[in-house]
C-alpha cells in the first residue's frame, strides 16, 4: 500500500512495543523513511536536524517514522542530567503545522511496563538500568496534568490533545493492523 506524506513520531519508555509497531507499519507500507533517534551531544541540533530531514521527506510524499524524538529528551534527559537541554516548543509547533502524529506508547499496566524492563534488562543491553521514573513520567504525561517546568506538562493530559494517540501493545498488539489503519486513516 502507498502512503502519501505523513509523520507518525513513535513514542514511550523501553519495551513498550514501539520497534514492534514500526516494524510492521515499514512492512506494509513501503514508501518509509525511518529514523531511530538516540542521544546526541547536542540534542537541540539533532533533533531540529531530524525534524526538517522529516518534513523535506514528507513533502516528497514520504511516510516518516520517528522511533523517538523531543519527547523522550522530556523524560530520559532526568537519568544521564539536570533534565531537558531545550524546550521543544518550536520542533512542536512546527511538526504540528505538517500534521505530525504522536504515537504514545504506554499500555495501562505500568507495574506490567516495568517488569517487563527489568526482564528485558537480563536479556539485552539497556541503555538504562532503571526506568521507573521515566516510565511514571510517560504515564502522567498521558493521563494527567503534570505540574512539571518542561515542556511536556504544558501539553499535558496528552489523552485530550488530537495529534496523540495511544498504543498498548497488550491490549492492541494482536489487532496491530487494525491500530495501524486507523493512525494512518
Amino acid at each position: 500500500m502507498f502512503i502519501r506524506g505523513k509523520i507518525l513520531i513513535v513514542e514511550g519508555p523501553d519495551g513498550v512495543g514501539k520497534t514492534t509497531l514500526i516494524d510492521r507499519i515499514r512492512r506494509r507500507f513501503k514508501n518509509n523513511f525511518y529514523m531511530h533517534l538516540r542521544v546526541h551531544k547536542n540534542m537541540l541540533l539533532w533533533h531540529t536536524a531530524t525534524a526538517r530531514m522529516a518534513i523535506k521527506k514528507q513533502m516528497i510524499g514520504k511516510l516518516v517514522l520517528l522511533d523517538r524524538h523531543w519527547p523522550s529528551e522530556q523524560f530520559y534527559s532526568y537519568i544521564r542530567s539536570k533534565g531537558p537541554s531545550y524546550n521543544p516548543r518550536y520542533l512542536y509547533n512546527k511538526l504540528k503545522e505538517r500534521n505530525a502524529k504522536y504515537i504514545w506508547c504506554i499500555p495501562e499496566d505500568k507495574t506490567q511496563v516495568k517488569e517487563n524492563h527489568r526482564i528485558n534488562r537480563t536479556k539485552r543491553n539497556e541503555e538504562y538500568w532503571d526506568i521507573d521514573k521515566v516510565i511514571d513520567g510517560y504515564y502522567h504525561a498521558w493521563y494527567s496534568r503534570m505540574e512539571s517546568k518542561n515542556f511536556i506538562g504544558s501539553l499535558s493530559p496528552l489523552k485530550e490533545r488530537a495529534d496523540f494517540i495511544r498504543y498498548d501493545f497488550y491490549k492492541d498488539g494482536h489487532k496491530m493492523d487494525e491500530f495501524i489503519d486507523r493512525i494512518i486513516n
